[in-house]
């Protein structure tokens, strides 16, 4: 009983990790969206930039939210047990993701962070805002919270990798199980009530073929 109830309380602390998470990654993805159009934008403005330059920020940002967006979606069908539910395969790629996604969101946060001289030339030029400033900042930022939580979900599950897989291993999904015995002719005659007669074969009748070849072509009386 206390097994089930350790049980229960890490599945609620990883849900509550899981719905924080995705209250981030909310905001996340309207504000990377919205930097993605305003850096499009401002480039139109730019006389002297390099294409890998101007690629880099905007991968950073579509990336970034293609990124969140697949693991809110993924990690909630592992967590409610309707994908992998019954393989170990379920929880290692929830692990995998999550230091994935987190340390991918920190270089997409360090590629923006880098392009903010070019972010505070847009707003001096007049081409952004102070908001859209104040927007691609928070963007970055963003990117960095969202990894500090990736990370921190990884080591949760780590740790409570028993309590989250339950007590039945979810190994056993893969143990071989014997084949059911084929029905012997004793368990046959058991269920029929009689017992087996012998089986003789029948006498091989040749309609008459070959009684009329010559003796050395028979091979012997037919």
């Amino acid at each position: 009983m206390a097994c089930c109830s350790c049980n229960s309380r890490t599945k609620a602390f990883v849900w509550i990790l899981w719905l924080i998470n995705v209250l981030v990654s909310a905001v996340y993805l309207g504000i990377s969206l919205t930097t993605f159009y305003n850096v499009q934008h401002g480039y139109k403005f730019v006389i002297n930039a390099d294409r890998p330059y101007k690629d880099s920020s905007l991968g950073a940002c579509m990336m970034g939210f293609l990124m969140v967006l697949f693991w809110v979606i993924f990690s909630f069908f592992v967590l409610i047990g309707r994908l992998f539910s019954a393989l170990p395969l379920g929880y290692g790629l929830m692990l995998g993701t999550c230091s994935h996604t987190g340390l991918f969101m920190i270089l997409a946060g360090l590629v923006l962070q880098t392009h903010y001289s070019l972010a505070q030339a847009f707003e001096k030029s007049g081409v952004w805002s102070s908001n859209d400033l104040q927007t691609y900042t928070a963007t970055y930022v963003f990117n960095y919270v969202l990894a500090g939580t990736y990370l921190g979900m990884f080591v949760v599950l780590l740790l409570t990798k028993g309590d989250m897989q339950g007590g039945e291993g979810r190994g056993d999904a893969y143990v071989a199980k014997p084949s059911p015995a084929p029905p012997s002719a004793l368990n046959g005659a058991a269920t029929s009530g009689t017992a087996p007669s012998q089986v003789q074969m029948p006498a091989y009748d040749n309609h008459g073929f070959g009684t009329n070849w010559p003796q050395q072509y028979r091979g012997g009386n037919v």
